[in-house]
């Protein structure tokens, strides 16, 4: 049996079917990965992700720890602002992506991936010679998300906090409701407006009920693990294990952007002869103009040859056609250029597109 969350009995009261998950029993959808995606997209939906990690990282030395660890420059936060970022090992390869929230000075709140908690936890404290606190609040922790356009004004009817709708995009706030604090984000992995929440575990299963009664007549459904790839996907965001893994750098993977730090960050030298000299490899995205489903770990065919291997791919509710992206040799393909894609032996017509499929719809 596989680790459970503080909402899974209202998974199963929701006829949510259950899958292993990095570990954890996990609902892949209630009714179909179809309707939970165009909710979100036209309405609202409701995920559980408390099964991602959450570490605290507090004390004098917070701040230079984070600079050793980040390849992001610590100077884009402030207190109430968070941040995509990397953990990346001397050789450049990402071990991990996370999301950094600063709640104030010296005192921050990470969110890992659920597959990678521990090693994330090992490798902060491997690299902390300056003496900051560091804590693992993942079980003491629920993550609830409400994302979609119809996501602000269920917000509103839950918590009646104006605050909360006036957020900008990656910022935070922390306040108590019904005599518990919590923390809401401005933010998401759906590619749609929304908020992730934060509360302790034992507050989980009430702010669920109270969040998807209130949000029924604005159309909210509860999503499972399916609709949240296909969003995620629709948007181009990297999922680890995919596009990112510890062989793969920030640039290759074609995430970058996160690199701006000037600090002597692990991974550092590879990482920057890689921006200036140019990588072996990167990352494209393509939809497919023929009939069928890519899928990841397929070849990637241009002119006849092998170029590379598909790291993710769907059908894509919005668009209609099977999408994905791909690591391929850098510099072979430009956008618009016709690939094929292997899929059980068969070459299935694609072509390059650009990054994102769908923009983000703030």
């Amino acid at each position: 049996m596989g680790k459970k969350t503080p909402l899974y009995d209202e998974h199963v009261a929701l006829s949510g079917r259950m899958v292993d998950f990095a570990g954890w029993e996990l609902p892949v959808m209630y009714s179909s990965i179809m309707e939970e995606h165009h909710a979100v997209r036209s309405a609202a939906g409701l995920f559980d992700v408390s099964h991602m990690g959450e570490i605290e990282i507090a004390g004098k030395g917070a701040t230079a720890l984070l600079e050793t660890l980040l390849p992001t420059r610590l100077s884009k936060l402030a207190p109430g602002k968070s941040m995509y970022s990397c953990f990346c090992n001397e050789s450049g390869g990402v071990i991990d992506d996370l999301f950094v929230y600063m709640k104030s000075e010296n005192e921050y709140f990470l969110v890992v991936n659920a597959s990678t908690t521990e090693k994330d936890l090992a490798w902060i404290k491997k690299w902390n010679s300056h003496g900051a606190l560091v804590r693992d609040v993942s079980s003491q922790t629920a993550k609830i998300d409400v994302q979609g356009p119809r996501s602000k004004d269920i917000m509103l009817s839950v918590f009646n906090e104006l605050k909360i709708t006036e957020l900008p995009r990656f910022c935070f706030i922390e306040f108590t409701y019904d005599g518990t604090s919590m923390t809401v984000s401005q933010s998401g992995y759906t590619g749609e407006y929304g908020f992730e929440l934060y509360v302790p575990s034992s507050f989980a299963r009430a702010r669920w009920k109270k969040i998807l009664e209130a949000g029924k007549p604005f159309g909210l459904l509860p999503c499972g693990l399916g609709a949240r790839d296909t969003l995620r996907l629709e948007a181009a965001y990297s999922l680890y294990g995919h596009e990112l893994d510890e062989e793969t750098t920030p640039v290759e993977a074609g995430i970058g952007w996160v690199i701006s730090s000037k600090s002597e960050y692990i991974g550092k030298s590879v990482i920057e002869k890689q921006r200036r000299e140019g990588a072996s490899r990167e990352t494209i995205c393509f939809e497919c103009t023929g009939k069928g489903i890519a899928r990841e770990q397929c070849d990637v065919v241009f002119n006849g040859k092998k170029i590379g291997t598909t790291t993710s791919g769907t059908f894509s509710p919005n668009l209609k056609k099977s999408i994905g992206m791909a690591r391929v040799g850098s510099g072979i393909l430009k956008i618009g250029d016709e690939i094929g894609i292997v899929v059980r032996g068969k070459e299935l017509k694609s072509k390059v597109v650009k990054r994102p499929f769908l923009p983000y719809r703030g």
